[in-house]
């Protein structure tokens, strides 16, 4: 069953004419109708404070969406640029120490404990005033075990 349509006849002035066939595209629309019909339904549901959240919590979701996936990007790539260098440092860590399977194991639940404790206060500081004891050997850095 079609829809009765009625004919309404607009006079646009350039820039808005030129913001008109700029977003279409951006809505998906195919013809300048239905981007009209578009618009005016959002602003009469705009205009309507009662059906307001029926159009804005779709747009409001939408640009939320777009700028959280932003963000997300973001943080990612830092992310992962920063656990290069991370595992960077490990490597050459552990290639300059020989720590036993214990002592590993406990240095793990140290770390946990001191992260869980002080969160994001945890500094180099913090842990250099308690250290775990550790007995290594610097085989890499001399060529000798001790």
């Amino acid at each position: 069953m079609s829809e009765e349509k009625y004919r309404y006849t607009v006079r646009l002035g350039p820039d808005t004419e030129r913001m008109v066939r700029e977003a279409m595209p951006k809505d998906n629309c195919q013809s300048l109708n239905e981007f009209t019909e578009n618009a005016l339904r959002f602003y009469a549901g705009y205009l309507n404070t009662k059906d307001a959240s029926e159009y804005l919590a779709s747009v409001l979701s939408q640009v939320l969406h777009g700028t959280l996936d932003s963000f997300g990007a973001h943080v990612n790539r830092n992310l992962f640029r920063l656990s290069v260098e991370e595992a960077k440092t490990w490597n050459i860590i552990a290639g300059m120490f020989k720590v036993s399977p214990e002592q590993l194991k406990y240095v793990h639940g140290k770390a946990v404990g001191e992260v869980k404790q002080l969160g994001d206060r945890l500094t180099y500081e913090k842990v250099y005033a308690d250290p775990c004891p550790l007995e290594y050997s610097l085989d890499l850095l001399t060529g000798e075990d001790e």
